[in-house]
């Protein structure tokens, strides 16, 4: 549920038909009391590992490069760019993958939400990029003050 709630508020940029998908809607059990959502949360699975990613390389950048030439606010934006890239791509591909896979309901593919399309995974993999850096934030400014020569990277 907290990866679904941070994932919801950018659901307006990937559509509400892919967020549903994502959250486990299942079309044929519309009826059913639980309103349709047995399938697996997979904002779970992409939280976790835009998380995992965003401690990886902030723990690379402060504690094994770690080096005065590279304790600058532009080094930590670059990596910053490095855990944006790794999770578009994440974001898109394995979306796209489901799309391409037809592992996706036809009543979300043509869904009133205005349906899902290549565009909607890769602004879902945008959307991925900014929890991420939400995530990377957090864990530099919590982390960063046992780094030798990175503490003071990026303010």
């Amino acid at each position: 549920m907290f990866f679904e709630t941070i994932y919801r508020w950018f659901a307006s940029l990937f559509g509400g038909d892919l967020a549903d998908f994502l959250s486990g809607y299942v079309c044929a059990t519309e009826e059913e009391s639980d309103g349709g959502y047995l399938g697996s949360n997979q904002f779970v699975t992409y939280g976790f590992i835009a998380l995992g990613i965003a401690l990886a390389v902030m723990l690379v950048y402060y504690y094994v490069i770690n080096h005065p030439r590279f304790n600058r606010w532009w080094s930590w934006l670059l990596m910053l760019l490095v855990v944006g890239l790794f999770n578009i791509f994440i974001g898109a591909l394995m979306t796209s993958g489901d799309l391409a896979a037809g592992n996706i309901d036809d009543c979300l593919i043509n869904g009133e939400n205005g349906g899902i399309y290549d565009s909607n995974c890769w602004m879902f993999g945008l959307a991925n990029v900014f929890v991420s850096a939400i995530f990377f934030v957090i864990f530099s400014i919590g982390l960063k003050w046992w780094s030798t020569n990175c503490k003071r990277s990026p303010f």
